[in-house]
């Protein structure tokens, strides 16, 4: 299971993430929606400004500033569960099958680690969600679950 000390820097990292979500958002409101060009979908995401890619003008923000000085503080260790998080949160992977994933981001370079979790808008969302999954997983044996 995660340690106590890494939840706690997943919420950390989690509420950084969610101020730098609000900056995004708040440079994205003077857009209207129908300058995008995109026809709103009957399910799921319906703001089609949240897949823009901002990161130039988020780059000097001190909020996201923060959040990567934050990511880049911790561990390697403690980083490779962050991302392992965000993908279970993205729903890209389950607990049951964390070691196969463990084993693809233990090869990939610091700097992309960091990439992939600075590139995502939802990172806040994803590693609550990956979380309270995390709390929910039973706690017997038979779980295989993140160390």
């Amino acid at each position: 299971m995660l340690h106590e000390v890494e939840v706690l820097e997943a919420k950390r990292i989690a509420e950084l993430a969610a101020d730098v979500r609000a900056v995004r958002d708040g440079l994205l409101q003077k857009v209207r929606e129908s300058e995008l060009g995109e026809p709103k979908p009957a399910r799921g995401e319906h703001n089609p400004a949240s897949a823009l890619v901002l990161d130039d003008l988020l780059a000097v923000e001190p909020a996201f500033l923060r959040l990567r000085a934050a990511i880049a503080a911790l561990p390697r260790e403690i980083r490779e569960k962050l991302w392992l998080l965000m993908e279970i949160g993205r729903g890209n992977g389950t607990l049951q099958d964390w070691a196969p994933a463990r084993e693809r981001i233990a090869t990939a370079p610091d700097i992309e680690i960091l990439a992939d979790l600075m590139s995502e808008p939802d990172l806040h969302a994803c590693l609550r969600k990956a979380l309270y999954q995390v709390s929910q997983a039973p706690k017997d044996a038979s779980t295989v679950a993140p160390p």
